[in-house]
């Protein structure tokens, strides 16, 4: 299950990549053209954060998140679980964080109007606590791995 859901999100990300390059490009014909297409940018922006979004939970779904660990490395093994649990602990704490204002944030904004579409910038705005979340499930099943390693070690 957890499979289908990881390639259902890079899917919708490619998806989501894909539509967004398409309106650039549109937008930037239309212009030299002389027929602008405004909202082209306005939708491309909208559907850009969440592609970062699912990108971020891709990466560090992957252990592709940039890191410094010049000290890290040079710590004992026990050390450097401690240090990764307290890691994963505060990050998850961040993002529960960002989940409960990002919720709140979304509620303010489900009157605003998207720029000159007829959207809600709601769906703007609700990239972020839904987002979060996915990160902060990703962060979750690490934490769980991580003592289901340290339990059989």
């Amino acid at each position: 299950m957890v499979e289908i859901f990881r390639k259902a999100e890079e899917s919708i990300s490619k998806l989501l990549l894909v539509v967004c390059v398409f309106l650039v490009v549109v937008a930037s014909l239309g212009r030299w053209f002389g027929y602008p297409i405004i909202w082209s940018v306005d939708m491309a922006q909208l559907l850009f954060i969440w592609i970062c979004f699912l990108g971020a939970n891709q990466a560090l779904r992957r252990g592709q998140h940039i890191g410094v660990d010049i000290l890290f490395r040079y710590l004992s093994a026990p050390v450097q679980r401690a240090l990764e649990i307290v890691h994963l602990c505060l990050i998850a704490a961040f993002l529960s964080a960002i989940v409960y204002y990002g919720i709140e944030l979304t509620r303010l904004n489900v009157e605003r109007q998207f720029s000159d579409t007829p959207i809600s910038y709601a769906f703007v705005t609700a990239a972020v606590p839904v987002g979060s979340a996915l990160l902060l499930a990703t962060v979750i099943g690490q934490l769980v791995g991580l003592f289901r390693k340290f339990g059989r070690a």
